[in-house]
């Protein structure tokens, strides 16, 4: 396999996907793996049933499926605040174990939901973690999954997406991806032009304070 270059499955069929992102959003729509209850439930945005499987005592709140795709990373993926909400009060983690593949902040990124970000950091989100790849939530807002929104609204919510992670203060904008890319270099493949103006800013400042 070519350097950047993953296979993603989608529900029709394997593709290519140029880029570093193993695409969540896509993975979690594969015909090929058993969706869970919890899971399940959530991806439907059914509040009552995702409600319902949380108060079973049978109920694993940390239960990965075959990806490695969590039930708050599924909630963070869809966007939905009510579910996210209701998952971190009953006890699920907002910054994964260690040996984690994914972490719910970067399925929020990923998909350009700003409005999960501070959510997540005030739950305990590691703004750095490192998803598999060396991939940082900040490098998700700077590649979102493709195929969501219309251009500018994509590069509207990447924008979003960087505001809401830098204004912590622990983000690292150096950090690099196992491809050697940062979220600045990210962010000019998909020319998301605002988004490389506050990065350019932001790593400007991170060299001087050090």
């Amino acid at each position: 396999m070519r350097e950047g270059q993953e296979y993603i499955c989608t529900p029709f069929r394997t593709v290519k996907s140029k880029g570093p992102f193993l695409d969540l959003a896509a993975i979690r729509n594969s015909q090929t793996i058993s969706m869970l209850p919890l899971h399940q439930a959530i991806k439907q945005d059914n509040e009552d049933e995702v409600n319902r499987l949380i108060s079973l005592s049978t109920t694993d709140l940390h239960e990965e499926d075959s990806n490695g795709i969590t039930p708050l990373i599924e909630a963070c993926i869809s966007g939905n605040e009510s579910i996210v909400n209701a998952l971190l009060n009953a006890g699920c983690h907002a910054q994964p174990s260690a040996g984690f593949r994914h972490s719910p902040l970067r399925g929020a990124t990923v998909c350009g939901h700003s409005h999960l970000i501070p959510i997540l950091l005030q739950a305990g989100a590691d703004p750095n973690a490192l998803s598999e790849g060396k991939r940082t939530p900040l490098m998700g807002a700077c590649f979102l999954r493709q195929g969501l929104y219309d251009e500018d609204e994509e590069k509207k919510r990447s924008e979003q997406c960087v505001k809401a992670l830098l204004s912590d203060l622990r983000v690292d904008p150096t950090i690099q991806n196992s491809f050697g890319e940062s979220a600045l270099d990210l962010a000019k493949i998909r020319r998301y032009e605002k988004s490389i103006e506050l990065l350019e800013i932001a790593l400007q400042k991170w060299n001087t304070d050090r």
